[in-house]
């Protein structure tokens, strides 16, 4: 009896040497990383929210840079239209001038600076964000318009993703901004100059009175574009903020299930240590006091 409680004993000391090991082991594997969890069978509930937490902090900021860009698109195609009613009003101003006039002097200084205009004016339109024009809608390979004023891309709208399954458009078609389809009462801007420069080279006062009211109206056909951009603007801003403060909680709670307390590792550590310690002097005492042969008996 007094062979086999020994061998008992001992066995089971050796147990609790291994058991202690792995806690230590787990301990300082804490204390080194200070990660709460390195593996999944740790606390497979927490790591799955943590990785789900991981995985869609990684889409946010995937959208959150694509919509960073595209606010730069949408600031980039605003200065064009800004730079168009620019131009415009320039026109309309030399326009004016000329306006019973079309057989006098005044035409022969005017026409050069309106051909000029207009040139700036299509050369404006077909700006490029990248290797694309910006108002050449889905079609936007190329220029947006030729030399003679002809739209050669589409009404296409851009969308992109701003937030988690919310869509936005970036982009206007020189189609409606331009040449006013699909506005009530839209004009054809780039008509109307054209217009200009015939009746100024052919002194016809009623081509060049005739694109007065266009200029007047295009101002405010190029405001309904750049009030769009401005609303998609608003609602990228809004979404960026938003994702901002959706991370800095992804972290925070990603935090308290990988981050190890410091204080609490270090305890755990030592405590841990401790034991495995105790456990290895009892597994000496008795080594010590018990022949080998006794305890390899069976």
């Amino acid at each position: 009896m007094g062979r086999v409680s020994t061998v008992q004993f001992f066995d089971t000391v050796q147990r609790n040497i291994q058991t202690a090991k792995e806690k230590e082991s787990v301990s300082a594997e804490k204390a080194s990383s200070l990660k709460e969890l390195s593996k999944p069978s740790q606390a497979p509930a927490e790591w799955l929210i943590a990785a789900s937490q991981k995985n869609d902090l990684a889409i946010r900021e995937g959208i959150s840079k694509n919509a960073g860009v595209a606010s730069h698109m949408l600031t980039t195609t605003d200065g064009v239209l800004a730079q168009a009613q620019e131009l415009v009003q320039k026109i309309h101003t030399l326009a004016l001038s000329a306006t019973g006039n079309a057989a006098g002097d005044v035409t022969k200084h005017v026409l050069p600076e309106v051909k000029g205009l207009y040139e700036n004016f299509i050369q404006n339109l077909n700006t490029k964000f990248g290797p694309r024009s910006l108002l050449g809608g889905q079609k936007s390979a190329g220029p947006a318009f030729d030399l003679e004023g002809k739209f050669l891309g589409d009404s296409g709208k851009i969308e992109i993703e701003i937030d988690r399954g919310v869509f936005v458009p970036i982009n206007v078609s020189g189609n409606q901004a331009i040449l006013g389809e699909g506005l009530k009462d839209g004009v054809n801007i780039i008509q109307a100059m054209r217009d200009l420069i015939q009746g100024l080279e052919t002194h016809n006062s009623d081509l060049v009175g005739g694109s007065l009211d266009v200029f007047t109206k295009a101002t405010d056909q190029l405001s309904i574009s750049r009030t769009q951009l401005a609303g998609s603007s608003l609602a990228i801003e809004n979404a960026i903020n938003r994702n901002a403060e959706i991370k800095i909680d992804q972290l925070d709670t990603i935090s308290q299930i990988e981050e190890a307390n410091p204080i609490k590792v270090f305890s755990d550590l030592a405590r841990d240590q401790t034991v495995l310690k105790a456990a290895l002097d009892s597994s000496h005492k008795i080594m010590s006091e018990s022949p080998a042969d006794i305890l390899l008996k069976s």
